[in-house]
């Protein structure tokens, strides 16, 4: 069994096409896997996420904007969390689809569609994403990330919990293509590395 630490921006394109790869990877060599994506926002993801959406990096306006926005969908992902893990991860690559490949602002009508296509309870979300429960998972997010030395987003941490001797593994770096097959290529190319040996 593996654990997978997946530190992500809650709003990037390439992350979501990571965490697709990789939960494809681990389907197709049927790895019983336990995700946690934890959301990963400070002055790298920012940049990043301000240069996918184009804006200009010296823009104090954009970066607000992208800095609220970032903190936005952690705290809606940390919340619907709060209705399960699994319905939670839904939610979070629904958003990053209904954000970046489909191109919807990200505002309350596109949170509302995410919510509801993920089968979550929107009136909930809103209220659980200002608990202080929330709040205080977010900064123990924050916490990990800085305890694991994440950098950036995307990073993968993985734990082979079959093989308790063996490090895990970080990978950071998926490659600068932003092609789905590109990026799946790359992570397949580095997780098979870590299949056991037969």
């Amino acid at each position: 069994m593996w654990e997978i630490f997946l530190y992500i921006n809650p709003l990037c394109s390439y992350c979501l096409k990571v965490e697709q790869a990789i939960i494809d990877f681990t389907r197709k060599h049927d790895i019983d896997t336990q995700y946690h994506f934890v959301t990963n926002y400070n002055m790298a993801t920012i940049n990043d996420y301000m240069h996918l959406k184009g804006f200009k990096i010296t823009d104090i306006e954009e970066r607000n904007t992208a800095s609220k926005e970032v903190l936005e969908a952690s705290k809606l992902y940390k919340a619907a969390s709060c209705q399960g893990n699994k319905k939670a991860r839904n939610f979070l690559m629904n958003l990053q689809e209904q954000v970046n490949v489909l191109n919807n602002p990200f505002d309350d009508t596109t949170i509302k569609r995410a919510i509801n296509n993920s089968g979550l309870d929107y009136k909930s979300i809103m209220v659980d994403k200002e608990s202080q429960c929330v709040v205080q998972g977010l900064k123990r997010d924050q916490q990990l990330s800085m305890e694991m030395k994440i950098q950036k987003a995307p990073t993968a941490v993985i734990f082979d919990l079959d093989d308790e001797e063996r490090p895990g593994m970080m990978i950071n770096d998926f490659g600068e293509s932003l092609s789905q097959e590109s990026i799946s290529c790359n992570v397949n190319a580095m997780l098979e590395q870590e299949l056991p040996q037969t």
